[in-house]
């Protein structure tokens, strides 16, 4: 009877997490959500002049993209990853590289929920 109460217990923390989790991440059609997701990723300079560098000089190495920001690659990787987390940019993994991205469809879909 414990050891079933205690699984339930858990079954229910995972599934609070999992919805935290959803509520913290691009989300195709919530423009609500996804606005104030990007709002708050864009409110650094550095991740915006990071979306930039993306926008022109199109998928790179998150080393390369860092580069000329003189960063350690840990703080790139959190930046990256709120800006991943917010649909802007999204990466994959090749090898021990990470390819960033630029999703110019996130960006489109901010823009249309501005002008609302």
């Amino acid at each position: 009877m414990r050891q079933r109460k205690i699984k339930a217990e858990k079954r229910a923390a995972e599934k609070a997490k999992a919805f935290r989790e959803q509520q913290r991440t691009y989300t195709r059609g919530d423009s609500q959500k996804n606005a104030n997701l990007m709002l708050d990723a864009l409110g650094l300079p550095l991740r915006r002049q990071m979306v930039a560098r993306l926008r022109v000089g199109g998928a790179m190495s998150l080393s390369k993209l860092v580069e000329p920001f003189r960063i350690t690659l840990p703080t790139a990787l959190a930046h990256l990853r709120a800006l991943e987390r917010a649909g802007i940019v999204t990466t994959h993994k090749q090898g021990r590289v990470r390819i960033c991205v630029y999703n110019r469809h996130a960006l489109e879909e901010l823009a249309v929920w501005l002008v609302r």
